[in-house]
């Protein structure tokens, strides 16, 4: 396992030409609630990660699952430039490390829910880890689902519910593959070919949730240029904080 603590300036993202719209009907009890969310942080250059990119291929095939994968850039100088691999990955990263207050940033680093971190290779500690968040969130969770309505995408957010204590986050979204696949020619992992799960292509904030029922549409041929085949939407405190909710849309 490869560790690195560093801190940097926020990587600014923009929303570019989606579009929001107002408030809506609070959706119906669906597969979107209750969504756990694991996020990888991994690299083609790190040795020990290609069990825990498996692991992520595996879990992602479990309901109630949502998977991303964030390929740094900081081991780009071990022999191998990391093809997935951006800034805004590594950053991503760190703020989560900054907002914990433990400084922890390594790889294969697996964040569950946006609560907590374990090594991403570690199965019993990712049960364990998604147990704690359950329980941690329990009261906070809010129903996210997405649809097509023609050439656009539109995302339907509830209300918190009344016990809350979080009624204000920011909403996300990752445009990722499926899956793609990597052949690897120099570095700790010369000769492999590595799938990647949900590889993050673009993770972009669209709208701000305060707690009421709301939706957010998008032109999804702007979403089909950005790199990726799927969409999942995260509804997060701040930008580094718990994941109150998230719902992926498959084949753009």
């Amino acid at each position: 396992m490869r560790r690195l603590t560093a801190t940097c300036a926020l990587v600014a993202l923009t929303a570019g030409s989606l579009i929001t719209s107002g408030l809506a009907q609070s959706p119906r009890q669906h597969a979107g609630q209750g969504n756990a969310v694991l996020e990888l942080f991994t690299s083609q250059g790190c040795s020990s990660c290609p069990p825990a990119d498996a692991l992520l291929g595996r879990l992602a095939d479990r309901p109630g699952l949502l998977v991303l994968s964030y390929s740094v850039d900081y081991w780009d100088y071990l022999g191998w430039h990391d093809t997935l691999g951006s800034a805004a990955n590594s950053e991503r990263q760190r703020e989560y490390a900054r907002e914990r207050g433990d400084g922890r940033v390594y790889t294969p680093q697996m964040v569950v829910d946006g609560v907590s971190h374990v090594n991403g290779s570690d199965e019993n500690a990712i049960k364990l880890a998604l147990e704690a968040a359950e329980s941690k969130l329990a009261a906070a969770k809010v129903p996210v689902a997405i649809r097509a309505e023609g050439d656009t995408l539109v995302i339907d957010i509830g209300a918190a519910p009344e016990q809350s204590d979080k009624r204000a986050g920011t909403v996300w979204l990752a445009i990722a593959k499926e899956v793609q696949k990597v052949s690897i020619t120099r570095g700790e992992n010369h000769g492999r070919e590595i799938s990647y799960h949900h590889p993050v292509r673009e993770l972009t904030p669209i709208g701000m949730w305060k707690g009421e029922a709301m939706t957010l549409r998008l032109p999804i041929k702007d979403l089909k240029t950005m790199g990726g085949d799927c969409v999942i939407a995260l509804v997060q405190v701040e930008s580094a904080g718990p994941i109150l909710g998230a719902a992926e849309y498959e084949r753009l």
